[in-house]
């Protein structure tokens, strides 16, 4: 259940990890107008071997960490099917986060408290810190859902979300509103008797499909694939969906490829309709 809520989340980053560089920013923004999956997919493992290197050479750099669990994130929740190897992404990408929250001095204080003390530590968390801990805290809730029957990996879970929490707080608007995807996503996801909630859902979607307007195709995926599907909403879904596959994805360039992979999710999630409203 936590995997449905988070992976989505994580996909949106697949063509944003290289902006920790001069030399690396070219390169993004050269993955950003790919409009080829296939060639990212050949080609991503070269860059993946490349941001490690460097995070071992400058394990305290934030927004080298940054880097590496976005790209490892991203990379094998869209291409790694294996659960074993998605399993060392995850134990990686976890590492990289705890490393990345450890550059703040409170957080080292508080790492193993009960969730109420570490409570002091989330509430410092400000608008400037957004951009990195809003990483960490999916790459911890990834690591969570690789070994959710571990109870380690579970008590960790408040911990996490607390984090999103906090963000969803002070910059709800962060990268097209998605601390606002995420939630509407979890209301979708989780059942009602445990905090779900359906109306909450659809708010959520609208304020984040405000924030990304037209430009991030994949809002209008997931807006689709948990809302509408939760809803039984078949004409909705089919209708959202087209939108998507109708795009024209030449509108914004520089996202071409994140809006591209939108495209494909659409078209499998059509050819799956009559299996999810039977």
């Amino acid at each position: 259940m936590i995997k449905k809520i988070i992976y989505p989340i994580i996909i949106i980053t697949l063509i944003i990890f290289l902006s920790c560089s001069s030399l690396t920013s070219g390169l993004a923004n050269s993955l950003y107008k790919q409009e080829d999956i296939k060639l990212v997919e050949d080609g991503a493992p070269a860059y993946l071997i490349l941001v490690e290197a460097l995070i071992d050479a400058k394990p305290k750099n934030k927004k080298m960490l940054v880097s590496g669990i976005q790209m490892f994130s991203a990379y094998s929740s869209a291409f790694v099917n294996d659960p074993e190897r998605s399993k060392i992404f995850a134990d990686k990408t976890k590492a990289w986060a705890l490393m990345l929250l450890r550059t703040y001095p409170k957080f080292k204080e508080y790492e193993y408290a009960e969730i109420d003390i570490f409570m002091k530590w989330v509430n410092t968390i400000q608008k400037k810190d957004v951009p990195y801990v809003f990483w960490a805290a999916n790459a911890w809730i990834m690591w969570i859902i690789s070994d959710s029957e571990s109870i380690e990996a579970l008590l960790d879970l408040p911990k996490a979300k607390a984090i999103i929490d906090k963000i969803y707080e002070v910059d709800s608007t962060y990268y097209y509103g998605a601390p606002h995807l995420f939630y509407g996503i979890y209301n979708c996801v989780i059942p009602e008797s445990i905090g779900g909630d359906l109306k909450k859902a659809k708010e959520e979607f609208d304020k984040a499909l405000e924030y990304s307007t037209d430009k991030l195709l994949m809002t209008k995926v997931y807006l689709a694939q948990f809302y509408y599907k939760a809803k039984f909403d078949k004409k909705n879904f089919i209708k959202t969906l087209r939108e998507v596959i109708n795009a024209d994805i030449e509108k914004y360039p520089e996202v071409r490829l994140l809006n591209s992979i939108a495209k494909n999710q659409a078209k499998e999630l059509l050819k799956k309709v009559d299996e999810f409203f039977h």
